[in-house]
C-alpha cells in the first residue's frame, strides 16, 4: 500500500487546522507549553527557515523571539491561511517543495521543523539531510518537534509493501476521510536520525509529543 494523500489532506483542512492545538487535554496543553517556549528560546535572533510552515502556527510563535523567517509550504490553501496572522519578525512566505527549494546555500541559521519530519518517507532522510547542508550555516540552531507513538492509535497504522513507512486514516470535520503519510519513531531510533545532524542540546520524549533542539553540523 503505498497511495498517498497527505499534500491534499492538509490541502483541505487549512481552514481548521489550527484548532488541533487547542484541544481540552491538559496534558497535551502542558506538554505543548514546554514546546513553545523551548521552539523561541532555541531559535531566539536567528535567520529561520521554517520547514513546512503550514499554516503558520509555530511560525507566529517563533517570531516573538527570531531575527527573521522564511516560511516555505507546498500547499496554497495553509499558506493563506499563514498570511492572516500577525508577527513579531520579519516573515515571508514562499510555495516550494521542500527537497526542490530556490533558496542561495547558507542562507539561514535557524530551522524549524514542527510536524513535518513524521510525513519523509524514511528512504528520503538522507535527501533531506543534503538539502539542510546546503542551506544551513554551520552551528545553526535547529528545533524539531512531532507527535510521539506512545498516544497514538497503533491499530490504525497502516504499512507501505515495503513495511518501511507507515499511513493513517485521517477525518476532515466535514466527514471526508484521507490515508496520510505518518510515521513514528522511537527514541532511540530519533537519537541515531539526529546525531548525524549535529549536537542535540535538548531532547524531550513525552506521552504525546517529541522535540528535538540541536546545534547543527557540529
Amino acid at each position: 500500500m503505498n497511495h498517498d494523500e497527505t499534500i491534499e489532506y492538509y490541502q483541505m483542512r487549512a481552514g481548521e487546522y489550527d484548532k488541533v492545538y487547542t484541544r481540552d487535554n491538559p496534558g497535551r496543553q502542558t506538554e505543548l507549553a514546554k514546546l513553545y517556549e523551548s521552539s523561541r528560546r532555541t531559535l531566539s535572533h536567528r535567520r529561520v527557515l521554517d520547514l513546512a510552515c503550514g499554516t503558520g502556527y509555530w511560525t507566529r510563535l517563533v517570531s516573538e523571539t527570531a531575527a527573521s523567517i522564511l516560511g516555505i509550504d507546498i500547499n496554497p490553501a495553509t499558506l493563506i491561511e499563514a498570511e492572516k496572522k500577525r508577527y513579531l519578525c520579519p516573515v515571508n512566505f514562499i510555495r516550494a517543495d521542500l527537497f526542490h527549494l530556490p533558496l542561495a546555500r547558507q542562507s539561514f541559521n535557524g530551522l524549524l521543523a514542527s510536524y513535518v519530519v513524521s510525513h519523509i518517507r524514511r528512504q528520503d532522510f538522507d535527501l533531506l539531510t543534503s538539502t539542510l547542508k546546503f542551506l544551513l550555516e554551520p552551528g545553526s540552531r535547529l528545533f524539531i518537534c512531532d507527535n510521539n507513538p506512545v498516544c497514538e492509535s497503533k491499530p490504525d497504522i497502516m504499512w507501505d509493501n515495503e513495511h518501511v513507512n507507515s499511513y493513517k486514516r485521517r477525518t476532515l470535520e466535514n466527514g471526508r476521510e484521507y490515508r496520510i503519510l505518518k510515521n513514528y519513531f522511537e527514541r532511540e531510533e530519533l537519537e541515531k536520525m539526529f546525531n548525524s545532524w549535529g549536537r542535540i542540546e535538548n531532547f524531550t520524549f513525552g506521552i504525546y509529543y517529541w522535540s528535538i533542539a540541536l546545534e547543527f553540523g557540529r
